[in-house]
Parts: C-alpha cells; sequence; structure tokens
C-alpha cells in the first residue's frame, strides 16, 4: 500500500493537473468557442463533457473506450455545423 503520503501525492498532483485543465477550457470560452471534452480513465473509462460558449456544460457521460471514438466524431460534426451556422450569420 502506497499510505497516506502516497494519496497525499496524487491529490496535490490531480488537484495541479486540474487547475491547468480548467485554466485551458477557460480560455476556449473567453474566445467564444464551444469544446468537446474527454478525459482518460483507468478501467478503459472516459469522462465525456461539452462546453458551449457560454460556459454552460450541456452534456456529461461516462462512457467505455470503445464508444468514444463516435462519441468524438458526433461532437466534431456539432461543432462544425454551429462554426458553419455562424458564418452563414454573418454573410
Amino acid at each position: 500500500m502506497a499510505g497516506k503520503k502516497g494519496v497525499d501525492k496524487v491529490s496535490t498532483g490531480l488537484t495541479s493537473l486540474i487547475d491547468e485543465f480548467t485554466s485551458s477550457i477557460k480560455e476556449l470560452v473567453n474566445a467564444g468557442e464551444e469544446t468537446v471534452i474527454h478525459l482518460a480513465v483507468g478501467g478503459g473509462r472516459v469522462i465525456s463533457a461539452l462546453v458551449d460558449a457560454t460556459g454552460s456544460v450541456t452534456k456529461i457521460g461516462i462512457e467505455t473506450a470503445e464508444n468514444v471514438v463516435g462519441s468524438v466524431a458526433g461532437g466534431v460534426l456539432r461543432v462544425v455545423k454551429k462554426t458553419d451556422e455562424d458564418k452563414e450569420e454573418k454573410e
């Protein structure tokens, strides 16, 4: 067993990664971009979320690694469709 020191070390490392990740997502939202987030977790699981340009999380799911390819493709299509709609509105 790793013990309390090992758990504390992991907790500190994860907190640092989450802070950096959060900062990156905030930059995308500030730029007015919609983004799909996928976090791979051990055991073949992936946590997915869709963050729109207002910063709202519109979908969260826990998926198996097998389903991620379809999810990524769906998210990309949604972002591309929204980008195309925005371009049409400007014209």
